[in-house]
């Protein structure tokens, strides 16, 4: 198995570990107790750090004062592409441009979509917000859950990878946010785990390949927690066990790992798990009957997953993963709520806009934009988020939407909806995510369906229309041909644009295919490559119906 020194790291890093951790949750919860003096004081930082930038100082924001209402009159709202500029002069200068503290990495969105972005991890948020962010989240998982720190192999930490960067930006590792190599220093993110075989830097960088890592390494041991961030990687871990059982039976029996040398012949292991394959439908509790905890999303489009995760962990218990992105974090968990969590009040200064408001348009033609603070929301309504960072990246606009659930204390609790504006318009009918969401579920719910995965696209033709694949136990013809006409006149009732169109035959009636389940998740997971598998996402709405040829049997 080699040297064993990364088991000296797991206990010597166990207790400080878990105090780091303890110190981020008090630190959040004493935060949220007075949510108005946090936002002013993350505002103050943030405008401390970077009043004597560059381009602070070219635009003359350098004597903004420290309150929200001169902050928001002096400084625009603005899009990622707006920093274009701003970024090109920070890359090659490494800091001193949109804030005053040096750029030690570069951020790289997952790329699934258009153009990665560069989103600039500077030592002064490193420090003062990532960090902490994560320790806190941590800290709720101890907090209710002790034992998986129980030993060095009670957790399975896929939220985070530590892999060697080839990509550079003038001399600048540019890496996702979910690499944590290599440690920066002594206060970066620094877990027990970090010089585990599956997790450091000798395990490979393929998805497949460090998935059979963690599994060869973890087989056989009392695993208590998987923790993830999207949900299809706690699915595709059963997967994989399935799909290289055998091999896995075989290196139990000789001691390998894909056939070289590695430890002892554990026999016992490789009859349990021999007997495990053997079922068919087996779980994860199956694998590890220790199994007693995960954690990923379960909110917006990733809760489609709960029934998935349902039949692979039976009887585990749940704790939700912070909303996040690559530009920021917006909810850290408290609790075990998978509904919401609480607006991370101590990571950015917040703002935001009734959903409803077009903030593209605006952003681009120079229009007002009046934003509301955290607390003149209202529970029940959905708003996009504005958020200033303290990486310089100032009234951000990200396209992200959030529903308010409820008001604690003073704080919003709230989850992830969907991204802001349009999912498509053939005609002018304009269909938001949301709607087409609410008119799939809604139909999945009439005919007892429950909730379930599905893709929805635009399929161009000489009378455009919609199409649906969706995951059923049952696939057949006569469900799609109902399913179709329910779908169909759901959005009819949502959107009364696409109404008009299906009413004056400017749009064909919408198509849904069913599928057998577990098919859309094999498509997406097939999807996943090295350079975005652990940031990569289920995305139920795509820009063309190409999905449908390669899921649907004509």
């Amino acid at each position: 198995m080699g040297s064993l020194h990364w088991k000296d790291h797991w206990n010597t890093r166990r207790d400080p570990f878990t105090t780091e951790c303890r110190d981020g949750r008090e630190n959040l919860l004493t935060d949220l107790k007075d949510p108005k003096a946090t936002q002013q004081r993350v505002l103050a930082d943030i405008i401390d750090i970077c009043a004597d930038s560059l381009h602070w100082k070219e635009r003359g924001y350098d004597r903004v004062a420290t309150d929200p209402e001169s902050f928001r009159s002096v400084l625009p709202v603005m899009r990622y592409s707006d920093f274009s500029d701003e970024i090109d002069r920070e890359a090659r200068t490494k800091g001193g441009v949109l804030s005053c503290s040096p750029v030690l990495r570069w951020l790289k969105t997952s790329g699934t979509t258009g153009t990665p972005k560069r989103v600039p991890y500077t030592l002064h948020w490193l420090l003062t917000y990532r960090i902490p962010a994560m320790q806190a989240m941590w800290g709720t998982y101890l907090e209710y859950h002790p034992e998986i720190l129980a030993g060095p192999y009670a957790t399975l930490d896929t939220q985070t990878v530590r892999e060697v960067v080839d990509d550079y930006l003038h001399g600048v590792r540019y890496q996702a946010v979910s690499n944590r190599y290599p440690q920066i220093n002594s206060r970066d993110w620094n877990p027990p785990w970090a010089e585990s075989p599956w997790f450091g830097i000798e395990a490979p960088s393929s998805h497949s390949g460090r998935m059979y890592h963690r599994i060869r390494h973890l087989v056989g041991q009392e695993l208590q927690f998987i923790s993830a961030i999207n949900p299809s990687t706690i699915l595709a871990l059963r997967d994989l066990v399935a799909e290289h059982g055998p091999a896995l039976v075989r290196d139990l029996r000789a001691g390998t790992l894909e056939g070289r040398p590695f430890g002892e012949p554990d026999h016992e292991t490789a009859q349990h798990l021999e007997k495990v394959l053997a079922m068919g439908a087996f779980t994860l509790t199956d694998v590890w009957p220790s199994l007693k905890l995960y954690s990923c999303w379960l909110s917006a489009s990733a809760g489609l997953y709960q029934s998935k995760l349902d039949a692979v962990l039976p009887g585990v218990r749940r704790m939700p993963f912070m909303s996040c992105g690559t530009e920021g974090v917006t909810t850290i968990p408290v609790d075990d709520s998978a509904d919401s969590q609480p607006l991370a009040i101590n990571q950015a200064f917040f703002e935001f806009v009734p959903a409803d408001v077009p903030v593209d348009e605006l952003i681009a033609s120079g229009g007002r934009i009046d934003t509301l603070l955290f607390d003149e929301l209202e529970a029940g309504r959905d708003y996009s988020l504005i958020m200033t960072q303290g990486n310089g990246l100032y009234r951000l606009w990200s396209g992200d939407i959030y529903r308010v659930d409820r008001i604690v204390d003073g704080v919003p609790w709230i989850h992830f909806v969907n991204r802001f504006g349009i999912f498509h318009s053939f005609t002018g009918e304009k269909i938001t995510e949301a709607q087409f969401s609410q008119a799939i579920e809604n139909t999945r719910e009439a005919h007892g369906l429950g909730n379930g995965l599905y893709l929805a696209g635009p399929q161009w033709a000489e009378v455009p229309y919609y199409v649906v694949v969706s995951e059923t136990d049952d696939p057949r013809p006569e469900l799609d041909s109902a399913l179709s006409d329910a779908v169909d006149r759901e959005l009819q009732e949502i959107n009364i644009e696409y109404a008009s169109k299906r009413d004056s035959g400017r749009l064909r009636p919408l198509r849904v295919f069913t599928v057998p389940t577990d098919a859309i998740a094999a498509y997406t997971e097939s999807r996943r490559h090295a350079t975005n598998a652990t940031q990569y996402k289920y995305k139920p709405f795509q820009q063309d119906a190409d999905f449908v040829t390669d899921l649907v049997s004509h």
